[in-house]
């Protein structure tokens, strides 16, 4: 009889995807997303591959030691298939604020949405379950699918690094926004928690 793997832990659940913890036994799934150069495209990490598994295995062990980020793989429902990662970094709990970081890596799921929720989840995980009260990120202006992502679960532009970026012989700027709690109404964990739900 053959093994079944377990089923990851379900930390935030969503109708399409559900987040939960990254896994070492995933770091050749996670290369070959980080070495798809499309993929790499929408990190501006194209300088950086190809990855190797020990670079993989490295980046793996050091988001499990890091006590400032909470990094989850995002699974896509119903059959746990695992399609990219998120996470917040520079966790700052004094201040209240971190970075994200996103990556659908199965290109086959683009457009269907999972970035969106995934995002949303990671956000009411932010401000309802760790109380921040403000996450940003960054993105090359030329990546105008994430604007799209960002725009839908209401980020603001804050401000822009001009031509910071260069992807070949092209140059673009960097761009930043950012979300404040009082700006998000929890579509999970407020329920789940049975917290009050606010919403600016």
């Amino acid at each position: 009889m053959e093994d079944v793997p377990p089923r990851p832990d379900v930390v935030v659940p969503g109708e399409k995807v559900f987040l939960g913890p990254i896994r070492r036994e995933l770091a050749p799934v996670y290369r070959r997303w980080m070495n798809d150069l499309e993929v790499a495209l929408t990190l501006s990490i194209l300088r950086r591959i190809p990855l190797t598994e020990e670079d993989e295995l490295d980046w793996v062990n050091a988001v499990r030691r890091e006590t400032n980020s909470r990094v989850f793989t995002i699974y896509e429902r119903p059959d746990d298939r695992p399609v990219g990662n998120i996470g917040l970094h520079d966790i700052d709990f004094h201040s209240g604020t971190a970075e994200v970081g996103l990556v659908i890596g199965e290109r086959s799921v683009w457009g269907r949405g999972y970035a969106t929720e995934a995002l949303s989840l990671l956000l009411d995980y932010a401000f309802t379950v760790l109380g921040l009260n403000q996450v940003w990120l960054r993105y090359i202006a030329m990546n105008e699918r994430a604007r799209q992502v960002y725009d839908r679960v209401g980020f603001r532009e804050a401000g822009r690094l001009r031509e910071a970026a260069r992807v070949g012989q092209q140059r673009y700027d960097v761009v930043y926004m950012d979300l404040l709690a009082r700006e998000f109404r929890s579509p999970v964990l407020a329920e789940k928690l049975r917290l009050p739900r606010e919403s600016g």
